[in-house]
């Protein structure tokens, strides 16, 4: 009997990294193994027939254990600076341990180079590249469920620090989703960079979506980008990060990220059907998107 590949997933309690976990799982042909910083989380995973391994990408020595035997594995990082250190020595490690294919979830690729974090992920995808592996490139756009990580929406008020900018949005599930395939396949998927952006729309649109799916009042408030960045710190956030995200919400007011509301037909390509919009995204996610929307948070959905 042929051994089942086994897939190594980070990030396997956030938003995305713990969709593409369920979603593996479920196939059947594929053995898991959810990347794990410490017991913290695991509960998250009861139930499903996966292997956890610990892992911390702030830990060398935690690498190699938990990459060993692993065919393909998806790179996720946190927001902060250290996700290039982190990256180059997950990725070190994993050539050593002799993985084949990176999946990586970036960020939006967008023709500017005005927006520094972006670069970030665009460096590790070309150190990936020149260590020899094969690979898959995820350029996610602005996650619908930042509405509630990063604290715009707040009761019966949406505040947000973008203006009038019309933006491309994604919702987390359906990158999970094409993820997952691309982890179970890497010979179908090897070599392609996938841009992930369903449905393009503003804030005063987004803001009728939630008012319709909703069936109640929300207001629309305008607020800096200074002030954004502010309270983020406050609330914790990695100054570095936060300062790329300060120019990001300043150039998205001033309409100078180019194609920032550009669309792409990624996940019914992959999938085989359309991607999330944002009306089947609140109706998903009223709970969570209702009068009592959650407070701000560090803005990680991975």
């Amino acid at each position: 009997m042929t051994a089942k590949p086994r897939l190594l997933v980070l990030g396997a309690t956030g938003k995305v990294g713990g969709a593409v976990v369920r979603t593996l799982a479920a196939r059947g042909d594929v053995a898991v193994v959810a990347g794990l910083r410490g017991p913290g989380g695991a509960e998250a995973l009861a139930g499903l027939a996966i292997e956890i391994r610990r892992l911390n990408l702030d830990e060398a020595e935690s690498l190699e254990p938990a990459l060993a035997g692993i065919d393909c594995a998806l790179l996720l990082t946190g927001y902060s600076v250290d996700m290039l250190r982190q990256s180059k020595r997950f990725l070190d490690a994993a050539r050593a341990m002799g993985v084949r294919h990176i999946v990586h979830v970036g960020a939006s690729g967008a023709a500017t180079n005005e927006v520094a974090h972006w670069g970030w992920h665009q460096l590790v995808e070309a150190y990936a590249e020149a260590r020899g592996f094969a690979w898959t490139h995820l350029r996610p756009e602005s996650f619908m469920q930042n509405l509630t990580s990063f604290g715009w929406l707040n009761g019966g008020a949406l505040a947000h620090p973008i203006g009038s900018a019309r933006w491309s949005w994604v919702d987390c599930e359906d990158v999970a989703a094409v993820a997952a395939a691309a982890l179970a396949e890497p010979d179908r998927y090897a070599g392609q960079v996938y841009r992930l952006g369903t449905e393009a729309a503003d804030m005063a649109e987004v803001t009728a979506v939630l008012r319709r799916e909703l069936g109640h009042p929300i207001r629309l408030v305008d607020v800096t980008p200074e002030a954004f960045h502010a309270a983020a710190i406050r609330g914790g956030g990695d100054p570095a990060y936060l300062d790329c995200i300060l120019h990001q919400f300043r150039l998205n007011r001033a309409g100078a990220i180019p194609g920032s509301d550009q669309t792409f037909d990624t996940v019914e390509h992959v999938l085989g059907r359309p991607g999330i919009g944002w009306a089947e995204h609140v109706r998903r996610n009223a709970a969570a998107l209702g009068p009592r929307a959650a407070s701000p948070t560090s803005g990680d959905n991975r």
